[in-house]
């Protein structure tokens, strides 16, 4: 293996599929906040406790651009005193689109109120309540800061279970669904979580898996790759 590692800062976009329901107390009144039920479906090992939020979804009335949120998350910071990370994004329902920013690394479901007026003091606009618990397609824009570990195969370096997994083409969402359980129905370990990314780089679009997994070990990661491409050369040969 390559010991040498090539930092990438960048920006893309993470597809996941995640149960999500209302959260009914600790926000503005009135507000529509979903919850995500399990943030890593696919993984079955030692997550933190329910007492911390989870991602949290603050849904809006209008449809922000990435910059936006990141300029407003900015200014925020300088003033909100508790860790937190704030991505645009959409969720996918079958017969709906919400628009959100999606909250990260809240440390207790108090600080909800205060994060959410200080956003509504930059002009940002929430929907109103209402009661929903189902399965969304979510598609979060947000920064990258990873490390080139090996070609294909990227360490996320800011949250250490997550590794990313270089495809050569584009899957759509049903098929990269049905990939990834055809894998796991071949393979010993299938405790991992698998979502959908790019990264912009200077070469271009970079498609890839994400890969949650809190054993990190990166021989398996290889291998995980490796099983991803030869399920593509697989499907691209019926073609």
């Amino acid at each position: 293996m390559n010991t040498d590692k090539t930092l990438i800062e960048t920006f893309g976009y993470i597809k996941k599929e995640e149960n999500l329901i209302t959260v009914e107390s600790n926000i503005i009144l009135n507000t529509f906040v979903l919850e995500s039920q399990h943030e890593f479906p696919g993984y079955h090992g030692n997550i933190p406790e329910k007492s911390q939020p989870r991602s949290l979804f603050l849904i809006t009335s209008k449809d922000y651009q990435f910059e936006d949120i990141a300029r407003t998350t900015k200014k925020i910071k300088k003033v909100f005193n508790h860790d937190f990370n704030a991505s645009q994004g959409h969720i996918y329902f079958k017969s709906e689109t919400l628009s959100c920013i999606r909250l990260k690394y809240l440390k207790s479901f108090t600080f909800i109120p205060e994060l959410q007026n200080l956003l509504k003091d930059e002009d940002i606009k929430f929907s109103k309540k209402r009661f929903l618990e189902s399965t969304g397609l979510i598609v979060i824009n947000k920064r990258f800061y990873v490390s080139e570990r090996e070609e294909g195969l990227y360490q996320d370096l800011e949250e250490e279970s997550k590794y990313y997994l270089e495809l050569p083409i584009k899957l759509e969402w049903e098929m990269f669904k049905k990939i990834t359980l055809d894998i796991k129905n071949n393979v010993d370990n299938i405790n991992f979580d698998a979502a959908q990314g790019v990264f912009y780089r200077k070469c271009g679009i970079v498609d890839v898996v994400r890969i949650y997994d809190q054993d990190k070990n990166v021989e398996r990661l290889t291998t995980l790759r490796k099983l991803y491409l030869d399920e593509i050369n697989k499907k691209q040969s019926t073609f």
